[in-house]
């Protein structure tokens, strides 16, 4: 199809995966279509047309895997680094190699750091990670039910700073290109394009702090001051590494690339996954105003020992499990927040641990009479160890919730979160829960909006 802008594919059909595996050079938006029978094994080159016809046969599209966190050194020096991988889908991806053992993690002098073996099943929204055994130091991370991010792979040897690391479709180094490539990230100092998108982030300089680069789940680019909603559904891959990362770190470090309070947040095969709106959240007490307590309650005690100078706000919701399984791990991230080092007029709040109170409530029908609930504390994760409190990142957590003792299908549960001011100004937060199981219903980032508070004189 002359000028019709579509290049050739090749395919490869794989009766053991009952797979077509595409490799495109100009839209990895696509890499592996599932259920397409084949007697045979073996690869056939078809115009752009004729491959597009093929997957419209296809039953069920494997979302591509992307580097989703990172660090290439940490405290620990170094060696304290790791890569994570995220498939986006809202089915499991299937690994099934063009060739080799398995997809290969690589950095951008050809060196396959860790290999994702043949057959391994990433769940929908799920994450698979990479570390460096010999200084990788979030292992006691919380991860899934009893478990910890570990590494699902290791490797031993230094990734240099600055460094372009990739994934590739299968995990024979001489066939690292273009064409098998499924994403990358590096900084502008990496000269070997394959190893970055768009011109790469800025370089950090290497200060041996607890950092990350983590892909934007808002849609602000991680901005302090930007007061509108989260717009994105999916992490965010425009094919520029620029753009799609945001720098964190539990100091709220100047190190070249941004500067914003955070925490990394390394996520392995076992942990929760990003979970839709299968699970409803609403005001506390839907009889009550959004920032009216017992939905907003302000505490303007101060308390600098614990990043609350100014008081803090408790916010407070129920959440409604209408994933049609039992919840056994519930927990929230927040990707949305005005924090350090927030400018004159914007809040700078810190999510602080919290314990279950009793709490008074008007419900439907309004003002037929009060109850009084349990609404259950979150636990700021950790490590990384936070202490300013928690940022960009940050997990808080629910601690009932078990498989001992689950959420249950249709069950509601009340919960809430605690933020620390170390300014007073305009506030919003956003977060996206995570559970297991996970659900394939659509992500949405819910925010928390606390402008009104301070607009009408409350604070």
């Amino acid at each position: 199809m002359s000028g019709s802008g579509y290049k050739s594919r090749s395919l490869l059909l794989t009766p053991t995966e009952s797979n077509i595996v595409m490799s495109n050079r100009s839209d990895r938006s696509l890499r592996s279509v599932a259920s397409v029978p084949t007697a045979t094994r073996y690869p056939v080159h078809l115009p752009g047309w004729t491959a597009l016809l093929l997957l419209a046969f296809a039953n069920v599209a494997q979302a591509q895997l992307v580097i989703s966190e990172f660090r290439l050194r940490g405290p620990n020096g170094a060696n304290d680094e790791y890569i994570e991988i995220h498939n986006p889908g809202a089915t499991a991806h299937v690994v099934a190699a063009n060739g080799g053992s398995g997809y290969g993690i690589a950095t951008s002098n050809g060196v396959t750091r860790c290999v994702i073996p043949n057959g391994t099943s990433i769940p929908a929204r799920g994450h698979w990670l990479c570390v460096n055994s010999v200084g990788y130091g979030l292992a006691a991370s919380p991860a899934g039910n009893g478990t910890t991010a570990t590494g699902d792979a290791q490797f031993t040897t230094d990734i240099p700073d600055n460094a372009g690391i990739a994934i590739f479709l299968n995990s024979v180094a001489a066939t690292y290109t273009l064409a098998n490539r499924m994403d990358a990230v590096g900084s502008t100092s990496e000269v070997n394009t394959l190893y970055r998108e768009g011109a790469g982030y800025p370089p950090l300089t290497p200060f041996s702090i607890d950092y990350a680069f983590t892909r934007d789940a808002c849609g602000k680019a991680g901005s302090i001051s930007n007061t509108g909603p989260c717009t994105l559904t999916s992490l965010r891959d425009s094919n520029n590494n620029a753009a799609d990362f945001v720098f964190v770190d539990s100091n709220g470090t100047n190190a070249g690339a941004g500067q914003r309070l955070g925490a990394p947040g390394p996520e392995n095969l076992n942990g929760p996954r990003r979970t839709g709106t299968a699970l409803a959240n609403q005001l506390l007490d839907t009889c009550r105003s959004a920032v009216a307590p017992p939905n907003v309650v302000e505490d303007f005690t101060q308390d600098p020992a614990n990043n609350s100078t100014f008081g803090t706000y408790d916010v407070r919701q129920t959440f409604t499990n209408n994933t049609g399984a039992p919840i056994t791990r519930l927990r929230f991230r927040i990707v949305d927040l005005r924090t350090f080092p927030a400018p004159s007029g914007f809040a700078d709040l810190r999510p602080r641990t919290s314990t279950a109170v009793m709490v008074t409530v008007d419900r439907p029908p309004c003002g037929s009479g009060t109850s009084n609930i349990t609404v259950q504390g979150t636990t700021l994760e950790q490590p990384a160890p936070q202490p300013n409190g928690g940022g960009f990142n940050s997990v808080l957590s629910v601690a009932t919730v078990t498989p001992a003792n689950p959420l249950a299908a249709g069950a509601s549960i009340d919960v809430r979160f605690l933020f620390g001011k170390q300014q007073t100004g305009n506030a919003l937060i956003g977060f996206v829960p995570e559970t297991l199981p996970g659900s394939p219903a659509n992500v949405t980032v819910r925010m928390i909006d606390l402008r009104a508070v301070f607009a009408n004189g409350f604070e």
